[in-house]
């Protein structure tokens, strides 16, 4: 009973709580069908104040868009699409209910060079998370901040006119009340979705027109995410740094405080000592008491490389012995003090911890262009690249547009056009696996696929155009197997097919 009253109360203060100025709902759109060069997983983005009841929406129009065939739809291991956000906030409810509806569909999280998302957004950002099946991994955290991007948390407050209103209807105590309990719910949500428990206060305290900005590698670490890969030789940094760096993480996380206590952390006495089984090791000593931690540092052969390995050594009193307490790895997987337990509550990921090894209060909106033009090249996004082009107009509803890609409606199919490099196109024969092939076309330049997914009961129509060294595809989907597909649907596919350009490179039937 008291569990049914309290969220009754908190909902009732929800309503009366002010995340963002009122506007239209969330939008939910597709971009494309390939979020980058190397993960063939369909990149949605929403954007929009997040209204009541728009997590249930946001989940419908989810599992619509998901409309896929082959191997476009893989969700047996990592991701199973990206959703990028840039929304002011809104309802805090929604937001929590957004954050457990991406975890729960393994959706990763991403905020885009340019775009923020604010207050009930950045609680959506926080259940990002991808899975994997093999070696005890399971749920993971999967979140994304790109340099430029704004993510941005704060406490749920309540407006002058909100109390004035409160007062004068006598419900000024449901008011206090409520506010209590969302305090405490959002210090519950913030922890169980791993944000680190030396930043709750902060976040907390912030005001109506303050938040817990992340800008810093600093607030990287806090909120357990990432951003994306890149080689940190590009920062300049000597391996000494990179690795004093490290340590002082290594310590906060060790003596539960936040990195802001250990930031002066004299690390400027180095030893050389053996580890276990004699394996000399190059250590920062940190050696504060006996039988503690002795010092953080890494095998003797690595010294002098890019730090991608490192770890915090226990002395055990046995002379020449170090244990290791916890470790730090940046390769395929990476991780930072994991235990091989909850992945959810650790920090373990695919791809690049980088901002590991950098200072912690360096500017993310100040990284070197070089490192950004890496991490576009990585999402194929070639500068220089732009859309295909119609010589006859269709008759579909635009949902979204960029410059790499565009995605549509119309008469039930989701079409999506997309530019990047040749393997976009060259993939789209691989992504036929598990699917009825039941028309294929093949030229220098063009490749065609078409056919069904009978598990999926969809059906698609692919066209893959290449100019030099840079290529466009369009994905046709249907919901409906090919047998199924009506006049309408029959008569738009013809007519893109036979309309669609990319830099004088087109199907036989153009006109």
């Amino acid at each position: 009973m008291y569990t049914r009253i309290r969220h009754r109360t908190l909902l009732v203060l929800l309503g009366l709580l002010t995340l963002a100025d009122p506007a239209a709902g969330a939008d939910l759109t597709l971009v494309s069908y390939r979020f980058s060069n190397d993960d063939p997983v369909p990149h949605l983005h929403l954007s929009g104040v997040l209204e009541q009841g728009d997590a249930k929406q946001v989940a419908q129009e989810f599992e619509r868009l998901m409309s896929c065939s082959g191997a476009l739809c893989w969700e047996e291991m990592g991701r199973r699409a990206v959703i990028s956000l840039d929304s002011p906030g809104g309802s805090y409810a929604d937001g929590v209910a957004l954050a457990d509806f991406f975890r729960s569909e393994k959706v990763a999280t991403l905020v885009q060079r340019g775009d923020a998302c604010m207050s009930a957004c950045a609680l959506a950002f926080l259940g990002g998370s991808s899975f994997w099946p093999t070696g005890g991994v399971g749920t993971y955290i999967d979140r994304t901040i790109e340099p430029g991007a704004r993510l941005g948390f704060h406490s749920p407050y309540f407006t002058v006119e909100t109390a004035q209103k409160a007062v004068l209807s006598g419900q000024l105590q449901g008011l206090l009340d409520g506010t209590r309990l969302a305090i405490a719910d959002i210090v519950e949500t913030l922890s169980r979705y791993n944000v680190s428990q030396t930043v709750l206060h902060d976040i907390i305290s912030m005001g109506a027109d303050a938040f817990y900005e992340v800008n810093t590698p600093e607030h990287l670490f806090a909120i357990r995410a990432r951003m994306p890969a890149f080689d940190t030789a590009l920062l300049g940094l000597n391996w000494q740094d990179q690795l004093r760096n490290v340590c002082l993480r290594f310590a906060a996380e060790h003596y539960g405080a936040s990195l802001d206590e250990v930031r002066d952390y004299d690390l400027s006495y180095t030893l050389y000592a053996d580890g276990a089984g004699g394996t000399e090791l190059f250590l920062f000593d940190m050696n504060d008491r006996p039988l503690n931690v002795s010092g953080c540092g890494i095998l003797a052969p690595q010294v002098g490389q890019t730090i991608t390995d490192a770890a915090l050594y226990q002395w055990a009193g046995v002379p020449d012995e170090h244990f290791v307490l916890m470790e730090y790895h940046m390769k395929g997987w990476s991780s930072f003090a994991y235990d091989g337990g909850d992945a959810t509550r650790s920090f373990v990921t695919q791809g690049g911890l980088e901002h590991i090894v950098m200072p912690l209060d360096y500017d993310l909106s100040d990284m070197p262009e070089t490192i950004l033009a890496q991490m576009r090249k990585a999402r194929g996004r070639d500068d220089a690249v732009r859309l295909p082009t119609h010589s006859r107009r269709w008759p579909v509803k635009t949902l979204y547009e960029s410059q790499w890609s565009r995605s549509s409606v119309g008469a039930g199919l989701i079409i999506v056009e997309q530019t990047g490099p040749p393997e976009l196109m060259d993939r789209i024969v691989g992504d036929t696996q598990g699917t009825a092939v039941l028309y294929q076309y093949d030229r220098p330049g063009v490749t065609v696929r078409s056919g069904e997914d009978k598990n999926r009961g969809t059906s698609y129509y692919w066209i893959g155009l290449r100019s030099g060294n840079r290529a466009a595809t369009i994905h046709i989907q249907s919901p409906a197997q090919d047998g199924a597909l009506t006049q309408a649907q029959q008569d738009l596919i013809s007519l893109i097919a036979c309309s669609v350009d990319f830099e004088g490179v087109h199907l036989g039937c153009y006109r």
